[in-house]
């Protein structure tokens, strides 16, 4: 199992920032927003790295490493700050920090200070993003078959997600289009032990219609409301909803979208009255959604309540070898369904290890599915792939 790293800090981007990319490094990553909150989350217990900043309402980093100190000395604690300066950084090591980081500051460093802390304590694992291939936990393909790949990237976000999937609280799936976003749903409700239906919103849902669906609507609302109309949320009672894109919903439909997680109610279209639901909910988008709270397009206080549990999804350039292992797949299926047998040749290999996959997984199903029409002979060359790409 990955460490447990708590990020604390007063700013939102700083937090989320800090989760991607070190989720990203296959840590599990928890934040809080301020010293109170991290202190309360310490003595719970299993967390191997603190990373705080020095100056936060509430109680200041200092205190919490103070705290950690004299109850939780096994875990390393690192202090950050804008406003740092050298007698600071000299009194928070004094004080037991494992480092002092000076913001703005480069996440590469960040994240080699952070193992080489690890190291130190005496830890014999690591992050299993940045373990070699024969380090992942074997098992945990098993519990996946929705999701093929063997890749360490693809291995951290299937351990954090088997250790979330039977909470009740909302799950963030960020990733670029193609990655996979749907099938993690999948997973994720298929190990919840939830006993409703998993609900999936069908494409980007229309701007005027948008409410309606996911709240539902009594009959003569609106004008072509002829019947009631159970919305997403109520329709996924007992079990899952996967709201996908939910970067694009209207600026409106946000607000009533955050009462909704928080209150677990629905108001319907054209009714006063709330109705209580029990709906898992997992959002995915291919957005920013940091960036998108800076330029006024998304609530940041629906962004902190959907943030709770974040997977990152890594790109198909990024995850190895998988690029095979799906090709290979896809092929054999592809050819299966058009009544014949194919395999890549090694030129052809090579074509899909060396390709970018701006569309992902999704580019590579389509570019295999008009393989198993258009090749030619039984192994398919580097031209056709080409030809298919391009």
């Amino acid at each position: 199992m990955s460490e447990t790293i708590l990020v604390v800090d007063d700013e939102l981007a700083m937090r989320l920032g800090l989760k991607e990319v070190l989720g990203r490094a296959g840590y599990a990553v928890e934040t809080a927003n301020d010293g109170a909150e991290a202190i309360e989350r310490l003595d719970r217990g299993g967390l191997d790295v603190v990373i705080t900043d020095l100056r936060m309402p509430n109680k200041d980093g200092l205190e919490v490493l103070r705290h950690a100190q004299s109850r939780h000395p096994d875990v390393l604690v690192f202090l950050m700050s804008a406003h740092g300066d050298i007698p600071t950084a000299i009194q928070a090591i004094k004080d037991g920090a494992q480092d002092f980081i000076q913001k703005p500051f480069k996440i590469d460093d960040v994240r080699a200070r952070i193992r080489a802390g690890l190291d130190a304590r005496g830890e014999r694992k690591r992050p299993k993003g940045d373990q070699a291939f024969g380090e992942v936990d074997p098992a945990i393909w098993n519990d996946f078959p929705e999701l093929v790949g063997r890749s360490p990237a693809l291995a951290s976000v299937l351990h954090t997600l088997r250790r979330v999937a039977t909470s009740p609280l909302p799950v963030l799936v960020l990733g670029e289009t193609g990655t996979g976003k749907e099938l993690v749903a999948k997973a994720i409700h298929r190990l919840s032990k939830r006993t409703g239906a998993l609900v999936a919103t069908t494409g980007q849902l229309s701007p005027s219609l948008v409410e309606s669906e996911l709240f539902g609507h009594t009959k003569g609302s609106f004008t072509g409301a002829v019947d009631d109309k159970t919305g997403y949320f109520e329709a996924a009672s007992k079990g899952t909803l996967f709201l996908d894109e939910v970067g694009d919903l209207p600026y409106e439909v946000q607000v009533k979208l955050l009462r909704v997680v928080q209150e677990k109610e629905v108001v319907r279209v054209g009714e006063a009255l709330p109705r209580k639901i029990d709906a898992r909910l997992v959002a995915a988008t291919h957005k920013d959604l940091v960036a998108e709270v800076a330029a006024k397009r998304f609530r940041e206080d629906l962004l902190y309540r959907l943030n709770v549990i974040t997977l990152v999804l890594p790109p198909l350039r990024e995850r190895g070898d998988d690029v095979l292992l799906l090709g290979e797949r896809f092929l054999a299926e592809c050819a299966q369904e058009a009544g014949r047998e194919l395999v890549f040749g090694d030129s052809a290999k090579e074509v899909l290890m060396g390709h970018r996959w701006k569309g992902n997984v999704r580019e590579l199903l389509q570019a295999c599915r008009g393989l198993a029409l258009l090749a030619d002979g039984e192994e398919v060359t580097a031209d056709e792939v080409r030809d298919q790409l391009a």
